[in-house]
């Protein structure tokens, strides 16, 4: 401790000290010559003895070294600017996506006790759903003891304010959702236990501060005014803050107490109904209990609900309970997206640090009289790698400080662009800061230990690290452009080639019948009255029925085993008049009678992997149980899942117990938009407390295209400052193999060496690099691509042509980056050269 304390003394009054010591050594030194001894000894080796004796010289060393880093920095600024440029690029890039990943999953709610909200999920070997029906949270809700509060949110189809003609999004929660994350209204009150219990209790509503704004211009009076949402009644109570933030990322525009969900639906059975998973639950950990602990008592709790009512519990089923104080709760899926989009960013990294060495490695040649003379006045190699390792740290934080700033601005735009919510900000949290550190240090090491070890050495001769750092930049720059190839040609595929079925002048009507109590003679009623209808609209040319409406909101999916391989097929049940309606065509076989039992219509895709060579029809498909016939093919059709190049697709007839779920679809031969005020007359007619969702296919298959093409804009500019960054730091290599083999170079052109061999010679030595990169990158994007596939339209992640067009594209770049420095050895004054050296 006193040593300690003895170091920090001297590191506050070292000015002071300094100076007593000079006065000291001046004093001794001149008692030593009057009394004529010459021996006092290096005033600079005693003056270390004693820095060092104070235990701090390593700071004094540093310091020095930082001194001096920053001058020859500065003596080099088109260096220095172009270098901290390439960095702060591979350190941005990489802290923007750390920072969105951070918002979505790291950063806790600003709620209180956000450690302690959980999400709650069923979970079975062989299922899972993020839902449950509400007499299953009503059960744990009122068994669970690890639990001090559970909330529940139930999703409702978008609502019509008073006479707005664009629906507004809404949920139901129950009363103590709003009271559990602290949030307190900005007028008015949030929803509570005490009011809004009860299904008789006054119908209210919590407007959010969004929709305060826009709908009613943010007039504080609105709080107690009487609305209509469906043309129900109910009164505004409250206003949420700006700053609110919802569970799961959840962010409607009106809540309403869950206990009124029969009011505002009318003839839902859906709070009853056992069956019917529809509500998100979340719950508040008791203090000093784990998740861990709570699941295992939610599990025997799923036993005892398993003895009351077996129907409503999967084999083996079990609730996870995993962190829900988050944006959103993070899926395996979304973890496989997040590490490949880390991956992406560290190849941008990987290629800026690649580059930066080249060039430092470059620069090292204009350095070697400097290198050369500080050797010979005695400084080690250990010195020499030292400072420069102090350089590299310099344009590291600079770089990393440059990155930082670019992140936020980055974040900044897209938090404005997408409407984000009033809470999140671009400032970067610790977490960032340290990540930013972290990313620092790595590239620093990257970028900084390799040049400085061959200019420590004086071995800038040695070709094997720019071998290396041609080598990595090339590779990298190849997997990001192979996937933005793939990226891009799924959306020109998407684009223009036909999906396999008409969906330009189709509408899908979605009345919610299940919703809404119906029976299934009551749905097939409703069903029937609206066929008919439809089909006597003018222009209106087909109209059928289907369970899972193209592209919409609901996917089934299930894993089956063709031929050793495991094939993700879609299924469906359809009325006979679905293929017409849709334009879907007819290979082999026929369709559906009405109603028609193990039968089955199965796509070309699916046929194909099924029974190769074979001919489907008659063909059983089925488990040992129950199987089904093969009585038609239809062709690739990619309804359920836009990005299923192989659309194995599987229909099956609807049945009367499918009407309550089932969606209308009609195809118009002119504008479908056209139909949809005739359609809601319709349905006011038949039903008035049924307000269906109507679709058109066409936005929606445009808003899927859209999203593909974002993600392949994205991704193409992030291959192309890669491609870019990997260009520059090539010409800096070339340039310095050209600047170092200058008199050798000027002697064979003198002896009468072609311009072409002079060139090969130059070049020759990045020919296995360039291919090496080229095959590493390949099979690297190969393996990579396989996380892709949802955005892959009608795409093999190993398609040939995108392969071909990103490597030929790499290859012309890079050779053009090599031979516009090597063309130098074309121009040079053979003459001056040989006369100066």
């Amino acid at each position: 401790m006193r040593d300690l304390l003895r170091k920090i003394h001297y590191l506050i009054n070292r000015r002071r000290l300094d100076e007593e010591l000079e006065n000291d050594m001046e004093f001794h030194r001149e008692m030593s010559a009057r009394a004529g001894r010459n021996n006092f000894g290096n005033v600079l080796r005693l003056r270390e003895q004693a820095y060092e004796a104070s235990g701090w010289m390593w700071l004094d060393r540093l310091m020095r070294d930082l001194r001096y880093g920053i001058r020859i920095l500065a003596r080099a600024p088109g260096f220095t600017l172009v270098a901290v440029l390439v960095l702060a690029i591979g350190i941005g890039v990489n802290v923007a996506a750390f920072s969105l990943f951070d918002m979505i999953a790291l950063k806790p709610l600003p709620v209180p006790q956000a450690d302690r909200i959980v999400r709650l999920e069923r979970r079975s070997p062989d299922n899972y759903t993020s839902e449950m029906a509400y007499p299953s949270f009503d059960f744990y809700r009122e068994h669970a003891k690890t639990l001090s509060a559970t909330m529940a949110v139930l999703g409702v189809p978008p609502m019509q304010i008073d006479d707005d003609l664009q629906p507004t999004s809404a949920s139901f929660v129950t009363p103590n959702y709003f009271t559990e994350l602290g949030t307190q209204a900005v007028y008015g009150r949030m929803l509570n236990a005490a009011n809004d219990a009860s299904p008789s209790a006054p119908p209210a509503v919590v407007l959010s501060y969004g929709l305060w704004q826009r709908r009613f211009g943010g007039d504080p009076a609105v709080v107690g005014r009487v609305i209509h949402l469906n043309q129900k009644s109910a009164t505004v109570v409250g206003i949420t803050p700006y700053e609110f933030a919802s569970l799961g990322g959840q962010g409607p525009d009106i809540w309403m107490p869950i206990a009124q969900q029969p009011y505002f639906i009318e003839h839902s059975t859906v709070l009853a109904d056992w069956n019917s998973g529809s509500v998100r639950m979340w719950g508040k950990l008791a203090p000093g209990v784990s998740a861990k602990a709570a699941e295992e008592e939610l599990r025997s709790l799923t036993n005892l609900l398993r003895g009351e009512h077996p129907d409503a519990v999967w084999k083996d089923e079990f609730i996870q309970v995993s962190a829900g104080g988050h944006l959103q709760v993070i899926t395996p899926e979304m973890y496989r997206v997040a590490v490949m989009i880390g991956v992406l960013t560290l190849l941008i990294l990987i290629v800026a640090c690649a580059n930066l060495g080249g060039l430092m490695l470059a620069r090292a040649v204009s350095r070697q009289h400097e290198m050369g003379i500080r050797i010979a006045i005695g400084a080690g190699r250990w010195r020499i790698f030292r400072q420069l390792c102090t350089e590299s740290l310099l344009l590291g934080v600079i770089s990393s400080a440059a990155g930082l700033a670019l992140a936020c601005a980055v974040m900044q735009i897209v938090l404005r662009k997408i409407n984000a919510p009033g809470w999140l900000s671009a400032v970067p949290d610790w977490r960032v800061v340290l990540f930013t550190i972290a990313m620092t240090v790595v590239a620093t090491f990257c970028f900084g230990l390799l040049p400085a070890l061959q200019i420590a050495r004086q071995r800038q001769q040695k070709t094997i690290a720019r071998q290396l750092l041609v080598g990595a930049q090339i590779a990298a720059s190849s997997v990001l452009l192979i996937l933005a190839a793939l990226l891009v040609h799924a959306t020109h595929h998407a684009l223009y080639t036909d999906p396999g079925f008409g969906y330009e002048q189709i509408i899908s009507i979605d009345p919610q019948l299940s919703h809404h109590g119906y029976t299934t003679t009551a749905a097939e009623t409703y069903l029937d009255a609206m066929q008919a209808r439809l089909r006597a609209i003018p222009g209106v040319s087909a109209v059928s029925l289907v369970q899972l409406p193209p592209m919409g909101h609901i996917v089934s999916r299930s894993e089956t085993e063709i031929r050793g391989h495991k094939v993700t097929a879609y299924p469906n049940w359809v009325a006979p008049d679905f293929f017409r309606t849709m334009g879907i065509p007819l290979r082999l076989g026929r369709t559906f009678y009405p109603e028609e039992k193990n039968a089955v219509v199965v796509s070309e895709s699916f046929a194909r992997a099924q029974w190769p060579g074979e001919n489907p029809l008659g063909q059983m498909l089925g488990d040992g149980t129950t199987k089904d016939t093969v009585i038609g093919v239809v062709g690739d059709a990619h309804i359920n899942a836009l990005s299923n190049d192989d659309a194995t697709e599987q229909y099956w007839a609807a049945q009367k117990e499918n009407m309550p779920d089932m969606v209308l679809i009609a195809r118009s031969s002119g504008e479908p938009g056209s139909l949809v005020p005739a359609v809601k007359a319709m349905s006011a007619n038949l039903d008035g407390s049924l307000f269906p969702e109507i679709r058109q296919l066409k936005v929606l298959y445009r808003r899927d295209v859209e999203q593909i093409a974002r993600v392949a804009a994205i991704a193409s500019f992030v291959g192309m400052v890669a491609v870019s960054l990997a260009a520059v730091g090539i010409i800096g290599l070339v340039a310095l193999i050209v600047t170092q083999r200058t008199k050798e170079i000027a002697i064979r052109m003198a002896l009468g060496a072609q311009p072409g061999a002079v060139l090969t010679a130059v070049l020759h030595q990045f020919l296995w690099p360039t291919l090496v990169g080229l095959a590493v990158g390949a099979g690297f994007a190969a393996l990579g691509s396989k996380f892709l596939r949802v955005a892959l339209y009608g795409v093999s992640n190993l398609d040939p042509a995108s392969y071909t067009t990103a490597i030929v594209v790499l290859s012309l770049i890079v050779a053009a980056s090599m031979l516009v420095p090597a063309a130098r050895t074309l121009r040079m004054n053979l003459g001056s050269i040989l006369h100066h050296d």
